[in-house]
């Protein structure tokens, strides 16, 4: 079996592979099987965030490797770890309610920071939830959110010069040894013309010690290049990666596998459905969001011949299957979409809607009556929910059939992807996430280190395979980018 490549982060001077674990949404036992599998496979460079899973994917992530540690399987100094500051809930800001010029406001849940007294903050527990004294490389999360702000206006003038100050207190840090080094996490970068754009020389600029700016990280995968490659239209214009190159400061990339296309977040998997015994098979989803679909009409028809001729306003509320049933090819489109869609618009309409049939319910003089309404409610509120988590695996086939499309697209345009599959008589989860790992970690002189969540043991044994095959040569790459689909 091949070794995984490595790089050397030009400041630090760490060797990290160029396959890295991602550890947004880990939480569960089983990611932890995955990370001490990755780690055991080679894997030595890890990336989290303090708002990850509100402290958890830090916490499982510290277990773990502490865990490791105490076995004698690794040493600490052997794993590069990476976490980030920036995102605030509610919970997090009431520590700083007294300092409301630390933070802005985006919404009445979210706020962003990118000042030294949070980052103080959320460094101390990211140290405590890590099990470590020294983190290798800290990032500013998302710094362009700050100019999104709701409560006050913030410029981008003014975000240079608090990146400013925040880079010389992460200077004091790296002094004292409690960070290795710094940079920023960005989704802008590569877009000028947007509006909350980062600029990566501009962040350059406000750093007073260049030497502790280390690395940065952006998105790169099948649609969204620009920050590594050049668009068509862009052929003149440095990229994010080269402007990094020349100043020494290393690029790691995310979501290889989660990409955004038109507008739309797209999964880049195509596993078989079912095929793990972890979940329904294709038939077994169309099988039971018919039931659903036949439960909730038939709880619509009892509660519309129930209710009296005078309450047409609420009977006309629970429509919920004839809306959804109608709007099924659409919503079968994408199930990010849909998903969102579901969890955000329609469930919480749902609620209101039976809260105020509740209210109707409890104002009734026959008490069986009103009993009998409480169990409509509990049952069709049961019903919808589970009608919902059905529509939303439908929408997922349709993924799954547009993404094995793009598998047999890739075989044509690259052959060499599809001859370099597992020989071990093991069958990959997903063919189509091992050719654009192994497509994206190709990419050796732009990029350093490709993040990739690996929750599932069955990931990481994809994602190794893509990382110890030889890089496609020029010539394939080429062929891939210059497919119109991708343009």
């Amino acid at each position: 079996m091949n070794q995984l490549l490595k790089n050397i982060i030009p400041k630090t001077r760490q060797q990290v592979t160029r396959l890295g674990f991602g550890g947004y949404r880990v939480s569960k036992p089983i990611h932890t099987e995955a990370l001490t599998a990755a780690i055991e496979g080679g894997i030595n460079v890890v990336d989290t965030g303090n708002n990850f899973e509100n402290g958890a994917s830090e916490r499982l992530i510290g277990n773990t490797l502490d865990s490791l540690v105490r076995q004698g399987k690794i040493a600490r100094e052997s794993i590069t770890l990476v976490t980030k500051s920036g995102y605030l809930g509610i919970n997090d800001i009431k520590s700083f309610e007294n300092c409301q010029d630390d933070y802005v406001q985006l919404s009445d849940k979210m706020f962003h920071s990118i000042h030294p007294k949070v980052m103080e903050a959320q460094i101390q527990t990211s140290l405590e939830r890590l099990k470590t004294d020294k983190i290798d490389i800290f990032m500013i999360n998302s710094p362009e959110r700050m100019l999104m702000a709701k409560n006050k206006r913030y410029t981008s003038s003014q975000l240079y010069k608090d990146l400013t100050e925040s880079f010389h207190y992460l200077d004091s840090l790296v002094s004292q040894g409690i960070i290795g080094g710094y940079g920023v996490c960005s989704n802008t970068m590569a877009f000028p013309t947007a509006v909350d754009h980062v600029s990566l020389p501009s962040v350059i600029q406000s750093c007073r010690n260049p030497s502790n700016l280390v690395a940065i990280q952006v998105p790169f995968n099948l649609y969204e290049r620009e920050a590594i490659i050049a668009a068509n239209d862009q052929t003149t214009m440095k990229t994010v990666a080269e402007i990094a190159k020349e100043n020494d400061i290393y690029v790691m990339t995310n979501r290889p596998l989660n990409a955004i296309a038109n507008g739309q977040i797209r999964v880049l998997v195509n596993h078989e459905l079912g095929s793990d015994g972890k979940g329904p098979t294709e038939q077994e989803i169309m099988s039971r969001m018919q039931i659903s679909f036949e439960r909730v009409a038939k709880l619509e028809s009892d509660v519309m011949s129930e209710l009296p001729i005078g309450e047409e306003a609420l009977t006309s509320k629970f429509v919920w299957g004839q809306v959804l049933s109608e709007n099924l090819a659409r919503l079968a489109q994408n199930h990010f979409a849909t998903r969102h869609y579901l969890a955000n618009q329609v469930l919480p309409v749902l609620e209101n809607d039976l809260q105020e049939l509740y209210l109707y319910a409890t104002q009734q003089s026959d008490k069986d009556e009103t009993i009998a309404y409480e169990q409509w409610i509990e049952d069709y509120k049961t019903s919808v929910l589970d009608l919902t988590k059905n529509i939303i695996d439908y929408a997922y086939i349709d993924t799954l059939r547009k993404n094995n499309e793009l598998d047999r697209i890739l075989n044509a345009l690259c052959p060499s992807l599809n001859h370099q599959l597992p020989d071990d008589n093991r069958i990959p989860y997903s063919s189509l996430s091992i050719k654009l790992l192994r497509f994206l970690l190709s990419h050796t002189n732009q990029v350093g280190t490709v993040f990739t969540g690996m929750r599932d043991p069955a990931y990481v044994k994809d994602a190794l395979f893509a990382a110890q095959q030889t890089p496609l040569d020029q010539e394939d790459i080429d062929e891939i980018w210059q497919c119109p689909i991708f343009n």
